[in-house]
């Protein structure tokens, strides 16, 4: 078969590595010198490599692979689609290569979290996950013979590609305004988280937002919610102390969570519903919800997602850089906010189109000051109102020392940009390490 990838990016080099000795292959990307280049020449010399062009003939080609960096109205894909070709996904490939259970997450804000977790999770009860797809390794990457389950975390990239697969478990954790450059409205958006729903055994749903709650039919419905559950629903209650619950039993104390922020005590009720009994495909069909409060202990959580950094001078410094959105935002605050005006929020940067509007009044019930930076800092101040004092810096430096002298003692300065990072920095990564690398430097 005749296969044309489009994108050398991560995924379109797992893509080419995977299909290598099976097809004929023509790699395309726009750009003159893709980042993967000359690892792809190096390693796979019997491609065929077309850069930095945007017209190609697809007369050839049997189908097309495109990456889900590349948007499906480029010129590139749109032709293709004109000359009748099947436009795939990765996920495609990867769900045709592989027969093990496979637990499927997508959602606004903690999937990566969770995906983790899940895959934590696994590990502790026994199992042999293979964990990826939207982070860490690229999905094709983690097919291994041992595996006897996968944990893939979906972008609304990659399910706006795929076609239908029946994942054992799939679950849209929650949905906020995210990527609308991209997709041109919220409902467009959401119809592509949705899919992940299609021809799926069991669906993992959050009570709180009603927009996780899947179109079609589904065999099996398991929730999760902040609210105190009913007989056989996640949940949390207060009971002489604060617990995750699943019915009337309560699981674990909040305080006994590995992660910070009430947003995070629903990321562990996501995943604990996610292996919840026939969820979770244990070998005796169910597992114990006590099992999974064990279980969970050891996770430390992941890099620049509510991450502690330091506490200095009563003063606590939290990296949350994947924060790359309004709800994440929101998320962070409403975790992170136990009192009135207890943080110094640290934000900006490309809100992507979104409406930073949402953020008004959380920001007004728990931020002290506002410190601003980026292309969307004006848009940002606009949002936060003239009753919250606003300072605007030029870099990650600046932004920390101001913090801290606005910081009082118990409160703590908060990395949440709710926007991208590309604007200033490389990658979320680097715009967390430049604040984590500020916070140590403090008082050098």
């Amino acid at each position: 078969m005749r296969t044309a990838i489009i994108g050398l990016g991560v995924t379109g080099l797992s893509c080419l590595r995977h299909l290598y000795d099976r097809d004929e292959l023509v790699v395309i990307d726009t750009r003159e010198a893709p980042p993967n280049a000359q690892a792809a020449a190096t390693r796979y010399p019997n491609a065929e490599y077309r850069f930095g062009i945007c017209q190609f003939d697809f007369s050839l080609a049997e189908r097309v692979i495109v990456s889900p960096g590349v948007s499906l109205e480029t010129p590139l894909v749109r032709a293709a689609v004109e000359g009748g070709l099947p436009v795939m996904s990765d996920i495609d490939l990867f769900c045709r290569e592989v027969s093990a259970p496979i637990y499927a997450v997508t959602g606004t804000n903690g999937k990566s979290t969770v995906t983790s977790l899940v895959g934590h999770l696994l590990e502790r009860l026994g199992r042999i996950p293979g964990v990826g797809g939207n982070l860490g390794d690229a999905a094709l990457d983690i097919i291994a013979a041992d595996r006897d389950c996968y944990v893939i975390e979906l972008s609304s990239f990659q399910l706006e590609r795929m076609q239908a697969y029946g994942f054992q478990v799939a679950t849209v954790l929650n949905l906020s305004e995210d990527h609308i450059d991209r997709h041109g409205s919220l409902k467009r958006y959401a119809a592509a988280k949705q899919r992940i729903y299609a021809k799926a055994e069991c669906a993992v749903v959050n009570r709180d937002d009603l927009s996780t709650q899947p179109g079609n039919h589904v065999d099996r419905l398991v929730t999760f919610g902040s609210d105190v559950p009913a007989a056989a629903e996640w949940g949390v209650r207060t009971d002489g102390g604060r617990y995750l619950a699943f019915g009337d039993e309560n699981v674990i104390a909040t305080d006994e969570l590995p992660l910070v922020g009430r947003h995070n005590e629903q990321n562990v009720l996501a995943a604990f519903a996610i292996l919840e009994g026939e969820a979770g495909g244990a070998p005796d069909g169910e597992i114990r919800p006590a099992a999974l409060a064990e279980a969970v202990h050891g996770f430390t959580g992941l890099a620049h997602r509510c991450e502690r950094v330091a506490h200095r001078r009563e003063i606590a410094y939290v990296n949350d850089s994947k924060a790359t959105n309004v709800g994440a935002t929101l998320a962070a605050l409403a975790g992170l906010g136990g009192t009135h005006k207890s943080i110094v929020l640290i934000a900006g940067g490309d809100g992507k189109g979104a409406n930073f509007a949402p953020l008004k009044s959380a920001m007004a019930r728990w931020v002290r000051h506002l410190v601003l930076f980026g292309s969307d800092a004006p848009a940002l101040a606009a949002a936060a109102g003239d009753d919250l004092s606003v300072s605007h810096v030029a870099n990650m430096g600046e932004a920390v020392v101001t913090a801290c002298e606005a910081a009082q003692p118990g409160d703590t300065v908060l990395l949440s940009p709710a926007c991208a990072s590309l604007d200033m920095f490389d990658s979320y990564v680097h715009r967390g390490e430049a604040f984590r690398d500020a916070v140590l430097g403090l008082g050098k």
